[in-house]
């Protein structure tokens, strides 16, 4: 048995549906398969080719019918029979497999590229904190220093600050401004 179905819809393309056909033919047991992206009347569309049995092509096209792909949003899907030619389904996943790795290559090393530029910007955000830490390094040291200067000079200040100290200098400035008669 043949068919032959359109899948209509604003999102059939770019969504993964002929990878997802093809999965769903090798699990339904179809020998001929064939799907491919088309444009009818302005209007994306997959075109699909099943060959099988009676039992396996129904079952396939129950399965399109009840099922989609995730991001797909499907509109319409018209069945019709078919009498002509349909690739086996072994050529067909082996070029629709050839064809989606020729789309995920360049993705993919896109994305290689990306992360070494991350990987770059890390380097140089890591060097940066290195310097940071260098710097904050050298504020410590000058902190300690600053904290050492500030203890002499409050040992200082109580030293001089010392009230039997200042008040014998008192004593004693009284008794000269007492002898050169200044009081």
């Amino acid at each position: 048995m043949k068919i032959k179905m359109t899948i209509l819809g604003s999102k059939v393309h770019g969504v993964g549906y002929r990878p997802w056909l093809t999965d769903l033919a090798i699990g339904c047991g179809l020998c001929g398969f064939q799907a491919s992206n088309r444009i009818e009347n302005g209007n994306p569309a997959v075109k699909v080719l099943a060959e099988g049995d009676e039992g396996s092509v129904s079952y396939f096209e129950d399965l399109v019918r009840s099922n989609k792909p995730e991001l797909a949003l499907v509109d319409t899907i018209e069945v019709s029979e078919f009498s002509g030619k349909v690739m086996s389904l072994e050529k067909y996943a082996a070029i629709n497999t050839s064809a989606q790795l020729n789309k995920a290559i360049p993705l993919l090393l896109g994305m290689n590229n990306k992360m070494d530029q991350m990987l770059g910007k890390q380097d140089q955000m890591l060097g940066k904190q290195d310097q940071m830490l260098g710097k904050q390094d050298q504020m410590l040291v000058k902190q300690d220093e600053t904290t050492g200067e500030i203890r002499d000079l409050r040992d200082d200040l109580v030293y001089h600050s010392n009230t039997d100290r200042l008040m014998r200098m008192e004593k004693d400035i009284r008794v000269i401004k007492n002898k050169i008669g200044i009081m």
